[in-house]
């Protein structure tokens, strides 16, 4: 992303979530992501999404890394928060998403991204009841 243009701001790994929401609010982040390298962090980026509903936070939230998938992030990640939430498969098509995020697009992506997520919710429960 900073190659490309844009300001970030690296807060490391294992960050609690009130540090990462804190930060973002004092500096007038336009997005947040959270990148999830083990498994433990998939229940911390779900403790997130729900801290930014409870916050009335309005920044669209990218979930990556090599333990996420978009499932998860449909199933689990996206009905804690109502502002957004995209999983994103790998860095280089973070730059495309956050472009159009910050565009005049912005809500035709996130709306595109919510009713995909709905279909993948639906299939998981579906999925689930015949097992």
């Amino acid at each position: 992303m900073g190659c490309n243009g844009y300001d970030v701001i690296d807060m490391g790994v294992m960050v609690p979530a009130d540090k990462i929401l804190d930060t973002a609010e004092r500096e007038g982040a336009d997005i947040i992501g959270l990148s999830g390298l083990i498994t433990p962090s998939l229940d911390e980026m779900v403790h997130v999404a729900h801290e930014m509903k409870r916050r009335n936070m309005k920044q669209p939230l990218l979930i990556g890394g090599a333990t996420t998938s978009r499932m998860h992030t449909a199933v689990k990640i996206a009905p804690q928060y109502d502002n957004g939430v995209m999983h994103i498969l790998d860095a280089s098509r973070s730059v495309t998403a956050v472009s159009t995020l910050l565009g005049k697009d912005k809500q035709e992506l996130l709306n595109k991204t919510s009713e995909e997520y709905e279909g993948l919710r639906q299939q998981f429960a579906n999925k689930n009841k015949k097992t």
